[in-house]
C-alpha cells in the first residue's frame, strides 16, 4: 500500500497514510481533490468496487466527514 500511496501523493495532496493491515489502508483527502482522486483510483489503479460510503457529522461545528471504502479485487486491497 505504501507504493500506491507514494504514487498518489505525487499527484494529489494527501494526508498521512494509516495502514490498518497489509491489505487495508486509510488516507485523508481534501474535498476539492476527492473526485479526481476517486476517478484516478477507478480508472488507473483498479479500485472499481465501492464497498462502503458513510458519513460522520459534527452538527455543532457545522462539519461532516465522508468515508469511502474502495476495493481493488484483483490486488485484494482496500483503501
Amino acid at each position: 500500500m505504501r507504493t500506491l500511496y507514494d504514487r498518489l501523493k505525487f499527484l494529489f495532496p494527501l494526508g498521512e497514510l494509516t495502514e490498518q493491515r497489509p491489505d487495508l489502508a486509510f488516507v485523508t483527502v481534501p474535498a476539492e481533490h476527492l473526485r479526481s482522486l476517486l476517478l484516478h483510483l477507478r480508472d488507473r489503479e483498479g479500485y472499481t468496487h465501492l464497498v462502503l460510503l458513510t458519513a460522520v457529522d459534527w452538527l455543532e461545528d457545522g462539519q461532516f466527514q465522508l468515508t469511502y471504502l474502495l476495493c481493488n479485487r484483483a490486488a485484494r486491497h482496500d483503501i
